[in-house]
């Protein structure tokens, strides 16, 4: 296989200004610090985020386990899956629930809000994420 060109190292152009190889020294230094205290961020915004996904997986997997299955007569009458909207607090609790989308059937949505309520509490939040609560949406039906 064939190596990539070695990029040559370019001549600095001559010093135009009156400033000394130090003054210019510490310019280039303090633009690596803060290049650096960028990437840190980054980095630490990055941990938050995968913090957060894998948070996701996990109470997905939760709702995954818990019995979804909802009596014949009211599959029947759902025209749609119900939308659910929930919001996880810090600590695992329920914030927020609501139906963001009808199934059409109010009995239904009713059944579709009860099974988030049987997956509570869900695991606290990682302190690593950067919210103090976490927004959900998922659907719920037999569709």
């Amino acid at each position: 296989p064939e190596q990539p060109p070695i990029p040559s190292a370019r001549p600095s152009p001559p010093a135009a200004s009156s400033k000394t190889a130090d003054e210019k020294r510490g310019t280039a230094d303090g633009q690596d610090l803060s290049a650096q205290a960028a990437s840190k961020g980054k980095r630490q915004n990055e941990a938050g985020t995968a913090a957060e996904d894998n948070y996701r997986g996990d109470v997905f997997r939760k709702l995954g386990s818990v019995n979804r299955t909802l009596p014949p007569s009211l599959q029947l009458a759902a025209r749609n899956n119900a939308v659910v909207k929930f919001v996880i607090g810090r600590k695992g609790n329920i914030n927020k629930l609501r139906i963001l989308e009808t199934s059409g059937s109010a009995a239904f949505d009713q059944a579709a809000l009860g099974i988030i309520r049987k997956a509570a509490p869900f695991p606290s939040i990682p302190p690593q994420a950067a919210s103090a609560s976490l927004e959900f949406e998922t659907e719920i039906g037999p569709f």
